[in-house]
């Protein structure tokens, strides 16, 4: 177990979806404003519920439009070597560092699969030392893939890394809804769905160009292709586009 402490300070979806990732492998203290909260998922998940800015990293996991205040409760409380952490959108890190004077800044964005160890966290910071960088480093690998990236590009790593799973889960939602429509009951097209989603994550696992697995599976005047055509006339890669660039501009709005 590393000998980081790992603070979170609000354990809502975000928050408690990295407390369940952390667990085994670092020590784990939560907070939250919610009577309770807290001492729910230390228990669900072995964690320690207490003051998370007496930790060596503070991850704040509140509501962009929560954190002000927040902060202003909890930065005091750090101790003054200590690292503060945010996953909350569009909080800059010109913004995290004037709250927090002093400490060195790291701003996260991950994704709710944190908790299995399947995530992907985009990562930008300031202020650590190569110390401090390769610690962090190593507590955050088991939470899944770790893409540092220059600040200017985290609105898209937001919109695609942060909002990916909820796009991706709507179109499992399409498929299971046609399955169902077609004859299937919910239990069999559900378990089809899912089972589909798995096997084509662990096909790109391996770093494969998406375009060549897809070039793999369609066979020229087949099944598939038959269906991608049907998908280009209705610009379904348009759309996808489209809703990147909207949630990427939302997130540079908050």
């Amino acid at each position: 177990m590393s000998a980081l402490a790992i603070g979170v300070v609000g354990v809502g979806a975000m928050g408690g979806a990295l407390a369940a990732g952390l667990a085994s492998h670092v020590r784990v203290v939560v907070e939250d404003q919610a009577p309770g909260r807290a001492a729910e998922v230390a228990a669900a998940y072995g964690v320690d519920a207490g003051d998370a800015a007496t930790c060596d990293v503070v991850v704040m996991a509140v509501k962009p439009q929560d954190l002000a205040g927040v902060l202003a409760d909890v930065v005091p409380r750090m101790r003054g070597e200590a690292i503060l952490a945010s996953v909350a959108a569009g909080w800059t890190i010109d913004r995290l560092s004037a709250a927090a004077p002093g400490h060195p800044v790291v701003r996260l964005m991950p994704n709710l699969a944190v908790a299995g160890g399947a995530g992907v966290v985009a990562m930008a910071s300031r202020g650590l030392t190569g110390e401090q960088e390769s610690e962090l480093r190593a507590v955050l690998d088991p939470l899944g893939s770790i893409v540092v990236l220059d600040e200017v590009h985290f609105a898209l790593a937001t919109a695609i890394g942060g909002s990916g799973p909820g796009f991706l889960a709507y179109v499992a939602a399409a498929f299971e809804r046609a399955a169902v429509d077609g004859g299937l009951g919910t239990a069999e097209a559900r378990s089809i769905v899912h089972g589909v989603l798995a096997g084509t994550a662990h096909l790109l696992s391996g770093g494969e160009d998406p375009a060549a697995l897809q070039a793999r599976v369609t066979s020229p005047g087949g099944t598939t292709a038959a269906g991608i055509a049907v998908l280009e006339g209705h610009g379904v890669s348009r759309a996808l586009g489209a809703a990147v660039d909207a949630a990427a501009a939302r997130a540079a709005e908050l």
